[in-house]
């Protein structure tokens, strides 16, 4: 599926967290973008009679080909999240896509475990919401961390699934918890506690830069694989 330039309009946009913000595309011309689960697309932003361009991971699942939603934290002074937390929605949006290829090993015959850092959330919501279309019956892991509890993303949405499917284990981790009573410390240490079989999975990690290779250090030194690690860094 080769990228190509696409005309949108902002149809929606959702308060997520104090900083993040959901923002769903109409796709104009051409109508509707083929892509897999864990791409992104390149947002043209305008700034200063220039275009700067910007990587963001879709949020939202194949299946909906006619609408891409997208998961972003302001940056201060970041001039894309500067200029989109202006947009209200029916403004114009230049992009270009499908790009990347973090996506879903195959054959689909283990059990993902997505642990996402903040908005490395994004693609894994698209991943989990197509699996849960093509009706994939194995277990489902997401282990969810971020600092503290106003800061989870699409909470009632991934509790709504969990409650649909036994299948799906969505699991939350605060590492700086006030009135919390949940899953407490980093994200690793909830993984060590919930998977103890790793032939069966395969471990998809996604965030900032940093965290990530925490992250995977740290799986490493439990005795997880490097080949089962597949990671995203922002």
């Amino acid at each position: 599926m080769p990228a190509q330039q696409y005309r949108a309009t902002i149809e929606r946009v959702d308060v997520l967290a104090y900083n993040v913000r959901s923002f769903r595309f109409k796709l104009v011309e051409p109508p509707a973008m083929p892509f897999r689960a864990g791409q992104f697309i390149i947002l043209n932003v305008p700034h200063e009679g220039k275009v700067v361009k910007r990587a963001y991971s879709i949020a939202s699942p194949p299946h909906e080909a006619g609408a891409l939603e997208l998961c972003i934290q302001h940056a201060e002074g970041g001039v894309a999240s500067t200029y989109l937390w202006q947009l209200k929605g029916g403004e114009p949006i230049s992009l270009s896509g499908p790009h990347g290829t973090f996506l879903l090993k195959e054959p689909l015959e283990y059990d993902p475990v997505f642990i996402a850092l903040g908005t490395g959330v994004a693609p894994f919501r698209g991943m989990i919401r197509h699996l849960f279309h093509v009706n994939f019956l194995r277990d489902i892991w997401l282990l969810f961390g971020t600092r503290y509890e106003h800061a989870i993303l699409y909470e009632s949405e991934f509790r709504t699934l969990a409650g649909m499917r036994r299948s799906f284990h969505y699991v939350p981790t605060i590492s700086r918890p006030k009135e919390w009573h949940g899953e407490t410390g980093h994200v690793q240490q909830t993984f060590q506690k919930h998977i103890k079989d790793f032939s069966k999975v395969e471990i998809y990690v996604c965030g900032w830069l940093e965290r990530v290779k925490a992250v995977c250090a740290d799986l490493q030194g439990f005795g997880v694989p490097k080949e089962k690690l597949h990671y995203e860094e922002w």
